[in-house]
């Protein structure tokens, strides 16, 4: 796989995590063809990376495969407990970008408002997102 050079310590621990929760990782799936996309989580138990749109993009792999990971373990923990953690949007503030990156997400995969503003919170947030994914997953 092409993301394994750009995996963190904490990263890898988490990927690890979503691999226990019973989700396969896969990398460059059909998802991918839209290359707006980096990440993306199904209730079929798929966790797919983008690799190559990532690398693609302009943007450093090393960061946003990490953050790619992170937001998408959060969809995964999101999906453990059956819908978002519901923590108040007023404890997630975010900067304008993301929350347009909110829209997109939406627009691409039909997603709740509320699931996406909370991975997009903890796409930075990795300790976070492992204690989620403990918590609901486990």
């Amino acid at each position: 796989m092409d993301f394994l050079p750009y995996l963190n310590p904490q990263s890898s621990e988490i990927l690890d995590l979503v691999r226990r929760a019973g989700y396969s990782i896969r990398e460059n799936a059909g998802i991918c063809r839209n290359t707006n996309v980096f990440g993306f989580v199904d209730g079929a138990r798929r966790f797919v990376i983008c690799t190559r749109n990532i690398k693609q993009s302009g943007y450093a792999p090393g960061h946003y495969v990490s953050e790619t990971i992170y937001h998408e373990a959060a969809h995964v923990a999101q999906y453990c407990k059956g819908g978002p953690f519901w923590i108040s949007r007023d404890q997630m503030p975010l900067p304008l970008h993301k929350l347009k990156d909110i829209d997109r997400s939406i627009n691409i995969a039909a997603g709740s408002p509320r699931a996406e503003h909370e991975a997009y919170w903890m796409e930075d947030k990795p300790n976070e997102v492992k204690y989620v994914l403990r918590k609901f997953c486990f």
